[in-house]
C-alpha cells in the first residue's frame, strides 16, 4: 500500500509534486498552529466561558476587517509580484515593492487604529450592549499595527517560495507565544481575565513581527537600488483590496452581527463551531498557499494544460480529505465541543451546518486563487462582494430568528454561492477547471459553456 501510495507520488509531473512537496512541510506548520489554537480555545473556553471567549473573538473579529482594509489589498498582491520578481531575479523590484508597502499600509494602519481606539468605547456600549469589550478592542488594535507588517512579510515568503514559513508566522508561531504567555499566567497563578487574555493575544502578535522581520531582513539581502511602486502598488492593489476585504468581511461579519443581534455569549458557542467546522478546509489553505507562486508563474508562461493537471489532481486529493471531518462531526460533534465545556454542546447544529458550508469551499478547490493569479481579480471581487451582501442580508434576517444557527445557515449558504460560481467562472474565462478528471467534470464543463 505504501510502495503504490510512492508510485503514485513520483508520477504526477513536476509542479504537482512541488506544489505537494511544499504543502506537506506547510501541512505540518498548520497542523502544528492548529493544534495549539485549538488547545488554547478549550483553555480559554474553560477559564473565560462562552461570554468570555465570545469577547475575545470579537474583538479579534472587528480588526481582522480592519487589517485587511489597513493592507490594502497588497498582500495577494505581493505575492503575485515578488513571485515573478524572484523567478526572474529582479531583486531591486522586490525592495520597492517591500518599501512602498511598509510606507503605504503601516500609515493607514495607524490612521485607522486611532479613529477606531477613539470609539472604542462607544462601540462596546452602543452597538455591541457589553462595556467589557471596550479595553480588550482596544488592545487588539494596538497589536493590529504590528500585525500589518507580519503579513507585509509573510507576503513576500510566499513569493520566495518559504511556504511553510509563511503558514508559521500566520498562524503557529502567534498561537504558540500565547500558548505560553497563558501557561505561565496559570502556572503562576495569574487570575486569566479577558483583559490579560488580550494582552496575550497582543504580546503574541508583537513578537511573531519582530521575528519575521529579522529573518527577511536575512533572507533578503541585496544591495540592489530600488525604485518606488507606491502608486502603483496603490492602482493595482484595489481589485485585491475588494477580493480579501470582502472575503474577510464574508469570514468575519457572521461574528459580528452576532455580537449586534444576539450577543457575545453567542459568538462564544458560534466561534468554537466555526473554529472546528474550519478543520474541513484545512488542507485546502495550506495547498493554496503553495500553489499561489506556481499558478502566477505558469500562466505568465501560458502554461494553461500544465495549470489544469496541476489543481485538478490536487482537488482530488481535497475531495476524499475532505469528507472525512464532514462525517466525524455529523457522528461526534457533541462530543467534540464538549472539550470547551458542558455549556458549547449548544452549537452542535451550528457546526453541522457550517461544515456543509465549508465542504463545499474544499470540493471547488483553488478556483478562487486561480482568478486572482490570473489577472481576473475584477471578476472575482464582483462575485465576492454580491456573496458578502447576500451573507449579510441572510445574516441578518435569519439571527434574529434564529441566533448564531441563522448566522451558519447564512453564511453556508453564500459560501456554497461564491465558490461555485468562482469555479464556472475560473473554466470559462481562463480554462482551468478545478474538477478532478471525473465523470462530474464533463457535466461541469458543460454548464460552464453554456
Amino acid at each position: 500500500m505504501i510502495q503504490k501510495l510512492k508510485n503514485k507520488l513520483y508520477s504526477l509531473d513536476a509542479h504537482t509534486l512541488e506544489v505537494v512537496k511544499k504543502s506537506g512541510a506547510s501541512t505540518l506548520v498548520k497542523a502544528s498552529g492548529m493544534v495549539i489554537g485549538l488547545l488554547v480555545s478549550v483553555f480559554l473556553g474553560h477559564t473565560l466561558g462562552a461570554e468570555g471567549l465570545g469577547i475575545i473573538n470579537l474583538s479579534n473579529k472587528i480588526v481582522s476587517i480592519l487589517l485587511i482594509f489597513s493592507l490594502l489589498g497588497l498582500p495577494q498582491l505581493l505575492i503575485k509580484e515578488i513571485a515573478i520578481a524572484y523567478h526572474k531575479k529582479e531583486w531591486g523590484k522586490v525592495g520597492g515593492y517591500m518599501l512602498s508597502a511598509y510606507k503605504l499600509c503601516g500609515g493607514v494602519a495607524i490612521i485607522i487604529v486611532l479613529i477606531f481606539i477613539a470609539f472604542a468605547p462607544y462601540l462596546s456600549e452602543t452597538v455591541f450592549k457589553d462595556p467589557k469589550l471596550s479595553i480588550p478592542l482596544t488592545i487588539a488594535l494596538v497589536a493590529m499595527i504590528f500585525q500589518v507588517f507580519s503579513r507585509i512579510f509573510s507576503s513576500a515568503l510566499i513569493g520566495y517560495r518559504k511556504i511553510w514559513q509563511s503558514n508559521l508566522v500566520n498562524e503557529t508561531f502567534s498561537f504558540a507565544v500565547i500558548g505560553i504567555v497563558l501557561a505561565i499566567m496559570w502556572a503562576l497563578n495569574i487570575e486569566i481575565t479577558i483583559v490579560r487574555t488580550a494582552i496575550a493575544y497582543a504580546i503574541g502578535r508583537v513578537f511573531v513581527t519582530f521575528s519575521v522581520g529579522l529573518y527577511w531582513k536575512k533572507l533578503y539581502s541585496h544591495k540592489t537600488p530600488v525604485s518606488n511602486k507606491t502608486k502603483e502598488l496603490f492602482k493595482s492593489g484595489r481589485p485585491f483590496l475588494l477580493i480579501t476585504g470582502v472575503g474577510v468581511i464574508a469570514s468575519s461579519i457572521d461574528s459580528v452581527m452576532i455580537g449586534w443581534l444576539s450577543g457575545t455569549r453567542d459568538v462564544g458557542l458560534y466561534s468554537v463551531a466555526s473554529r472546528v467546522a474550519l478543520l474541513t478546509v484545512f488542507f485546502l489553505q495550506v495547498t493554496n498557499s503553495a500553489l499561489s507562486p506556481k499558478l502566477a508563474a505558469l500562466y505568465a508562461g501560458n502554461e494553461i494544460e500544465e495549470m489544469n493537471k496541476m489543481v485538478q489532481k490536487v482537488t482530488l486529493g481535497l475531495w476524499v480529505i475532505g469528507l472525512l471531518p464532514l462525517i466525524f462531526f455529523f457522528v461526534f460533534g457533541t462530543d467534540v465541543l464538549s472539550l470547551w465545556g458542558h455549556e458549547f454542546k449548544e452549537g452542535y447544529l451550528i457546526l453541522v451546518v457550517l461544515s456543509i458550508g465549508q465542504f463545499v469551499n474544499i470540493a471547488t478547490g483553488a478556483s478562487g486563487l486561480i482568478l486572482m493569479m490570473c489577472g481576473y481579480e475584477k471578476l472575482h471581487a464582483y462575485i465576492s462582494i454580491l456573496s458578502v451582501i447576500l451573507n449579510i442580508i441572510l445574516n441578518y434576517i435569519l439571527i434574529q430568528s434564529y441566533g448564531a444557527l441563522g448566522a451558519a445557515i447564512g453564511t453556508a449558504i453564500s459560501i456554497a454561492f461564491i465558490n461555485i460560481a468562482k469555479t464556472v467562472l475560473a473554466k470559462r474565462y481562463i480554462g482551468v477547471s478545478t474538477f478532478p478528471n471525473i465523470i462530474i467534470k464533463n457535466k461541469f464543463n458543460d454548464l460552464s459553456q453554456k
